[in-house]
């Protein structure tokens, strides 16, 4: 099978690694990449030492593209830049990417020149490498409805176009303990991400139909999930002594 994309990299943000909601969407769009002959990867900068951004700018001007820090990030970013894609995975953290993941992105400073360009109406640093580097978001958030994504959704659209960053599409998963709960309510959507992950490696694209079927609406009252969970989450106090 002729495939046009044949590496897939995920990079899972989440703090808990490949134990979260998160991981198992991941999972899922990875499993469709391989049925397509893609080889994958999943990174998760949370098992990862990799040191926040000082804004010193070593970087930039006295050790040009190398970082002060002695890390785990140079070994993660070649394999970001070997990837044909990258999965960028993440759940909802105040409104954004978790901070493991914010941390990854603040240090790409490192390999990005610090010299203006401008292109249309916009100024960016220069594009590093020659190689089309396409990009894919999936998040899932506990809150159950979708506006709850319209931060993150921005956030990753500025950062992929500031890279010169093909974008896929978005995945988004709103009410996610609703996968361990009542996984039967997600799976249709589910079944949609992992033929998105077969069309990213046989056609370098995902259909608008997919995507459209991945982010399917599946709550249909939010105060009522709501209620549920908040019965769930009294049990739980009432169960470790917190609550009488």
């Amino acid at each position: 099978m002729e495939t046009k994309l044949s590496r897939v990299v995920a990079v899972n943000g989440s703090p808990r690694a490949s134990e979260g909601m998160t991981e198992i969407v991941v999972r899922r769009f990875l499993a469709g990449a391989e049925s397509a002959g893609a080889q994958t990867e999943v990174l998760y900068p949370a098992k990862m030492k990799i040191a926040p951004c000082l804004g010193c700018l070593y970087c930039w001007f006295r050790t040009p593209g190398v970082c002060r820090h002695k890390d785990d990030h140079p070994a993660l970013m070649e394999k970001l830049q070997q990837a044909d894609l990258v999965v960028f995975a993440t759940p909802i953290y105040v409104d954004g990417m978790t901070g493991q993941m914010k941390t990854m992105f603040d240090r790409f400073v490192t390999y990005t020149p610090p010299f203006f360009e401008f292109e249309g109406h916009r100024s960016y640093h220069p594009r590093v490498g020659e190689k089309e580097f396409r990009a894919l978001v999936i998040s899932v958030c506990g809150f159950p409805e979708r506006e709850h994504f319209d931060a993150v959704d921005l956030h990753f659209k500025r950062i992929f176009e500031n890279m010169r960053a093909v974008s896929l599409g978005e995945m988004y998963f709103p009410a996610a303990s609703i996968m361990a709960t009542e996984p039967g309510v997600v799976e249709p959507n589910l079944q949609a991400v992992e033929a998105a992950g077969g069309e990213a490696v046989r056609d370098g694209a995902i259909s608008v139909a997919t995507l459209e079927r991945a982010n399917r609406e599946y709550i249909d009252d939010p105060r009522v999930f709501g209620e549920k969970l908040n019965e769930i989450f009294h049990g739980l106090r009432r169960h470790h002594g917190s609550e009488t």
